[in-house]
């Protein structure tokens, strides 16, 4: 099945309040970790140093965000310039 752009921007959407909406307490960073919820899974957050960081208050985790970059146990640039990307577009200070 193929989806329209608007059919398939309508499912992303969805799907990204659906996370957001796991991490409301969280303010400002809710969208952060909602987007590494989609891209890696909440099983994934709830297990990482991004998150615990966060619930102790403390707001240095670009290092910790930034090392979700690895797939089936391998570092992969590409996943590591998304990482990057999404942290500048997505993490307020």
């Amino acid at each position: 099945m193929q989806l329209t752009e608007k059919q398939a921007d309508a499912l992303l959407r969805k799907d990204l309040r659906k996370f957001c909406a796991l991490y409301t307490q969280y303010g400002k960073d809710s969208l952060l970790l909602a987007c590494l919820a989609y891209n890696c899974g909440p099983g994934v957050v709830q297990k990482s140093t991004v998150l615990k960081k966060l619930k102790s208050g403390n707001r240095d985790i670009f290092k910790s965000y930034t090392a979700h970059c690895r797939y089936k146990g391998k570092f992969h640039k590409q996943l590591h310039q998304r990482r990057l990307t999404e942290f500048a577009t997505l993490f307020s200070k």
